[in-house]
């Protein structure tokens, strides 16, 4: 499998932006798990702070976009070929989860232990496997146990056992008109879910629904399509760049009315959340706009510290939440106050930038490197076994 391509830096740099957009959202809507109490707000902005989690579907369509980019999909992949992948996805996500993991497992002890009895530690031991493995996504009652953005990786960890063979199927659709076409089937598809969720509110009782909402957004095969939109996008790259189409430098065609129109909608928008599988047309046309490069805001965003803060948007998201509550407890019990207004709000994200920047470079960084050096002695080894082998096999035997 050949290396990782050059980094395309407005696609890094939009990732902190999300990042932040997220660590908002958690920090401003009522009753919020960090403690921050912020004054009124108005109606528009109140309105794109509380829709923060819409950042997590393009998150989701921007993976499956580098991953089309990054990995080569024109052929099916040997075993080889799927190990080194995964290896290199686990080592990529799943330290600094459990960074985050074990910053809120404290305040999972505490709860368990001022009620304690032989069915919560029980129910409880489950809900911790399933977090450390990585598939409370696929139960909606603890979707959002533990670390709350943790349920995304969940899904995350679905998509890239997907992305061998569901990547390699979509890489076969060339033609630009087709891509579309593909596209628009994924979107309709997307589309069902919520229609099924709006009738369910209707016609069950609320807890009912609450099932039917907690897997709607939870779900892995239900957030499918926005990873493989990402690849569709990917391909689509490829072949504008390959026909020297117009639109490679000036991705401001297609970023800037993206990015207006996503605003406009989210902060004028009474009820967001139905909206979000209707943006994917939207956040398709910022991330392949951003990819194709050009315009000002493209390239002001490109500069070396907006990329560092795009590498470290991803800890920034994991740990942003059990950050935000390890500062609830030490304002509460040290200073007998709670972080409000904007200054609050300044020190929160502060904090959880600068100590993103560490695990970025304590944790990430130094594991990714260490795996990459014994993935490729590993297959480095089992190249030289499997030539060793058909050597033997090919030496003539003596009499």
């Amino acid at each position: 499998m050949p290396p990782p391509k050059a980094q395309l830096l407005p696609l890094t740099s939009i990732r902190f932006f999300l990042a932040l957009w997220v660590v908002l959202f958690h920090a401003s809507i009522p009753g919020n798990i960090v403690g921050l109490l912020l004054p009124r707000l108005p109606d528009a902005l109140s309105s794109v702070l509380g829709a923060g989690y819409l950042a997590v579907g393009v998150f989701f369509v921007l993976s499956g976009f580098v991953l089309s980019y990054n990995y080569s999909l024109a052929a099916s992949w040997h075993l080889p070929q799927v190990l080194r992948f995964g290896v290199a996805r686990f080592a990529r996500i799943y330290p600094a989860y459990c960074v985050g993991l074990m910053l809120v497992a404290p305040f999972v002890a505490h709860s368990i232990l001022r009620n304690l009895s032989f069915v919560k530690l029980a129910k409880q031991v489950v809900v911790a496997l399933l977090n450390w493995t990585l598939l409370q996504s696929w139960i909606p009652r603890t979707a959002l146990s533990w670390n709350v953005p943790g349920w995304s990786l969940s899904n995350e960890a679905f998509f890239y056992c997907c992305f061998p063979f569901i990547g390699v199927a979509l890489w076969r659709i060339s033609r630009l008109r087709s891509l579309v076409a593909v596209g628009v089937l994924i979107w309709a598809t997307a589309l069902v879910a919520p229609l099924l969720a709006v009738g369910a509110q209707v016609a069950s009782p609320p807890h009912v629904y609450a099932t039917w909402a907690y897997s709607l957004r939870y779900n892995p095969l239900l957030n499918m399509p926005d990873f493989c939109i990402g690849i569709v996008i990917g391909r689509a790259y490829r072949e504008l760049h390959s026909k020297k189409s117009r639109l490679v430098g000036r991705g401001h065609w297609l970023y800037v009315p993206g990015v207006v129109f996503e605003i406009l909608v989210t902060a004028f928008s009474k009820n967001p959340y139905f909206l979000n599988v209707l943006r994917l047309p939207l956040h398709s046309m910022v991330i392949l706009g951003f990819a194709l490069g050009g315009g000002i805001l493209a390239r002001s965003i490109s500069i070396q510290p907006m990329v560092f803060l795009g590498n470290v948007s991803y800890a920034m998201y994991i740990v942003h939440v059990p950050v935000g509550m390890w500062i609830k407890v030490i304002a509460r019990r040290l200073f007998s106050t709670n972080l409000s207004g904007f200054a609050g709000m300044v020190f929160y994200v502060a904090v959880v930038v600068c100590l993103s920047a560490l695990v970025f470079k304590i944790v990430e960084e130094p594991t990714n490197r260490f795996v990459k050096r014994k993935l490729t002695f590993w297959l480095d080894a089992f190249r030289r076994k499997n030539a060793e082998l058909d050597a033997s096999v090919r030496a003539p035997q003596g009499v």
